[in-house]
């Protein structure tokens, strides 16, 4: 039976960032789908509105109402939904007693004007958003699908930004509660998910002692996504290997598999290199997830992430 590490549900909000590309949005569903089959009530949230990740799950495309993704039987589920800036400011006006016509009239002709004036608005909006749905206990799990790592940090800081020029009112009282909750360990944590590959790393170590350090978010295991196998046979010349398997290469065969051999050496020894700079300069639990050898991912293929994910329950400990 896949076990679910502890760090999936030590906190109800789990917020996942890397750099575009890395994966963190095919990782943040299999740590949905790996904390439903434990029982868990998730709900997966796209803060950028990619709503391809309900696929991922089949389940439908993502969109603004909150939908069933995926059940997984005597267990859990996964429900998913993006969360428009404009959405939640209609919802943050309704909150503050602003009802019916006059919400409706201030949200859709305010929220442009406003958010131009001030700077990291509409983020703390979905951040109070989901600090409400954390607060009213709407999911046992809320996984938050983060923007890229260039837009992750502007998007986590926007409550301390605006807690610097706005001194009271509304807008401090949702900055100063928001803060609060990434803050608290038991409330919050980030996730953070790389390549290893040295431009993404940069990113991530950068992140990671941004969060932990100005911020105060509790970081969970970092992710190591996309891992090519170690195959200690690369080590072998063509020729070698060849003999020791008993079989004949002609000229060409041999040309291209030691050109073939020669690129998975240089792949390892990268990769060798990079999380070496991350056990030496970030020095988190982490979980490396295989390369999967497929040019469209699926539901199988979460499955394979979540079962990696399960069986590396000791190393993130």
């Amino acid at each position: 039976m896949p076990v679910q590490p502890p760090w999936v549900t030590d906190a109800t909000v789990l917020v996942v960032a890397g750099k575009g590309g890395v994966g963190s949005t095919t990782v943040g569903a299999a740590v949905a789908l790996l904390a439903a089959r434990a029982g868990a009530d998730v709900l997966l949230i796209s803060v950028d509105g990619r709503e391809g990740v309900g696929s991922l799950l089949g389940g439908p495309p993502l969109d603004s109402v909150d939908r069933v993704l995926l059940t997984v039987p005597r267990k859990g589920r996964v429900r998913g939904r993006t969360i428009p800036a404009q959405q939640a400011f209609a919802d943050y006006l309704e909150l503050k007693g602003i009802n019916g016509v006059l919400r409706k009239a201030a949200s859709a002709a305010q929220l442009d004007s406003i958010a131009a004036a001030t700077p990291g608005l509409e983020h703390l909006l979905v951040l109070g958003k989901i600090k409400e749905l954390e607060r009213d206990r709407a999911a046992d799990l809320i996984v938050v699908d983060a923007p890229p790592a260039g837009h992750a940090a502007a998007f986590l800081h926007s409550a301390a930004s605006l807690q610097k020029v706005v001194t009271n009112g509304p807008v401090r009282v949702q900055a100063d509660e928001v803060a609060e909750m990434l803050a608290d360990g038991a409330r919050c944590q980030a996730l953070l998910v790389t390549l290893p590959e040295e431009t993404p790393v940069n990113e991530t170590i950068e992140l990671a002692y941004d969060l932990e350090e100005t911020l105060g978010i509790a970081l969970a295991p970092l992710i190591i996504n996309g891992c090519w196998p170690d195959r200690a046979g690369l080590t072998l010349s063509v020729a070698a290997a060849a003999r020791a398997q008993n079989v004949k290469l002609s000229s060409m065969n041999k040309v291209a598999l030691e050109a073939s051999a020669e690129f998975g050496r240089m792949r390892l020894a990268g990769q060798r290199r990079q999380l070496a700079r991350l056990t030496e300069v970030l020095p988190l639990p982490r979980i490396v997830l295989p390369r999967l050898p497929t040019a469209h991912l699926g539901p199988t293929e979460l499955g394979i992430l979540a079962d990696a994910l399960s069986a590396a329950v000791e190393n993130a400990s």
